[in-house]
């Protein structure tokens, strides 16, 4: 796992969605694809992409425990079925973000007021 950037140096929508969501580049740029081709099953996307089925799927998986993927089921006529995923809209998306940034700061303005001398001796 690579370590998380500085506050200082997030500075595009990118970083952000990574920041907020604990997205590394892939499971961001899974999410791009998803998100220009509209609805599809995993195997296209990876087919797309030129990468393995199961890494997609992997990135998918985190997408939807973070609510930025919708998966779908549908039946096979011939009994079975496939799931199809989606990407939520951008301004869904931007209310999200905008929601963990909010509930972020209010994490830091509480340890921040519970920061003292016994707490700075934590660090230091």
């Amino acid at each position: 796992m690579s370590p998380q950037k500085p506050i200082s140096s997030i500075s595009t929508c990118k970083d952000i969605v990574q920041c907020a969501f604990s997205l590394n580049d892939f499971e961001v740029e899974v999410f791009r694809s998803a998100f220009k081709q509209g609805p599809m099953r995993a195997d296209e996307l990876a087919d797309l992409m030129g990468v393995e089925r199961s890494k997609v799927y992997r990135a998918l998986q985190k997408l939807l425990s973070c609510g930025m993927c919708i998966r779908e089921t549908r039946s096979l006529e011939k009994g079975g079925y496939y799931h199809v995923y989606s990407t939520i809209d951008r301004d869904v998306l931007s209310s999200k973000i905008e929601r963990c940034i909010g509930e972020w700061n209010e994490r830091m303005r509480d340890a921040m007021a519970r920061f003292d001398e016994r707490s700075a001796n934590d660090i230091v």
